[in-house]
């Protein structure tokens, strides 16, 4: 099985930004798209994107957006129809602010080993 294809779905009260990345080559593509008329068009566009280049499709959707959270029975509706065993989806919304644990500072700094994780799940660098 191949890597999967990474997408970003954050969806405005005008608009939906995306952002697709492929492991290995980061991101091959920024979009600024109208809020979708059909519900639909949402599962077809990340089957399509999946098909288009021949791998399956994790999308994480922005699950704090101002439209998401305006109007989750929607975006539900839109991405409950992305059933093809290629895409899978999930919703997140950004964690609050974490307090710093003093126990761990102490063992120094991990900012390279971040980076090789964020690397190696995004394939951007």
């Amino acid at each position: 099985m191949s890597s999967p294809l990474w997408m970003c779905l954050e969806p405005g009260c005008q608009e939906v930004r995306l952002l697709l990345s492929e492991p290995a080559v980061g991101t091959v593509l920024k979009a600024r798209l109208c809020s979708p008329a059909d519900p639909r068009a949402v599962a077809r566009l990340l089957t399509a994107l999946a098909g288009w280049y021949g791998r399956p499709l994790h999308a994480v959707l922005a699950a704090d957006a101002p439209d998401v959270r305006s109007h989750p029975d929607r975006w539900a509706l839109a991405l409950g129809d992305a059933s093809e065993p290629d895409v899978r989806v999930e919703w997140i919304a950004r964690p609050l602010a974490r307090r710093r644990d003093r126990f761990l500072a102490g063992l120094g700094d991990f900012t390279t080993a971040r980076r090789r994780l964020h690397h190696a799940s995004t394939g951007q660098p």
